[in-house]
C-alpha cells in the first residue's frame, strides 16, 4: 500500500542510501557543520530519529496516539559524542536499515491509523524525506559533490 509520504520518502531514503555507498571512512569523520558534528554523527543522528519514529509508531498500534516528549536539543547534544564515534561499517548498514524501517512502517500504516496518527501524533513525522533533505544538505556543504 503507498500513502502520501510513500513517494518522498523513498526518493530521498534512495539518496541516502546512494550517499552512504559512496562516503569513505574518512568522509564520515569529517566535521559536518557546527556543533561538533561530523558527517558519520549526522547520518547517525538521522538513524537514531528514524528508529525513534518506528518506536512510536509500534507503540501507538497498542496504546492511544499520545505525546513521546522529547527535548530534542538536549537529547541531541547528550547524543553526539556517542553518533560521532559510531565505526563506519556499522553505521552504514545501521543508518540505510533505519531509513528502510520506518519507510516500510508507514508505507504499511492502515489509511485511518494514518489519519488519526496525522491528527493527533504530532511527535512522529510521517514525512521521513524533510529530515532527510535537511541533514544531506548539511552534509553536502562539508563534502561538496558527494550528495546526489
Amino acid at each position: 500500500m503507498s500513502n502520501v509520504y510513500f513517494a518522498d520518502n523513498e526518493a530521498w531514503r534512495k539518496k541516502l542510501e546512494a550517499l552512504i555507498e559512496r562516503l569513505s571512512d574518512r568522509d564520515l569523520e569529517r566535521p559536518a557543520g557546527r556543533h561538533g558534528w561530523t558527517v558519520g554523527g549526522v547520518l547517525a543522528h538521522l538513524a537514531f530519529y528514524d528508529y525513534r519514529a518506528l518506536a512510536i509508531l509500534k507503540k501507538w498500534e497498542t496504546n492511544a496516539i499520545g505525546p513521546s516528549a522529547l527535548d530534542t536539543d538536549v537529547a541531541n547534544d547528550a547524543m553526539r559524542p556517542l553518533l560521532n564515534g559510531v565505526a563506519p561499517g556499522a553505521l552504514r548498514r545501521i543508518v540505510v536499515e533505519a531509513a528502510r524501517a520506518i519507510d516500510s512502517a508507514i508505507d504499511a500504516l492502515d489509511p485511518g491509523f494514518l489519519a488519526r496518527i496525522e491528527k493527533d501524533g504530532t511527535v512522529v513525522r510521517l514525512s521521513r524525506a524533510l529530515h532527510r533533505e535537511h541533514h544531506l544538505a548539511q552534509v553536502e556543504k562539508a563534502l561538496p559533490g558527494k550528495v546526489p
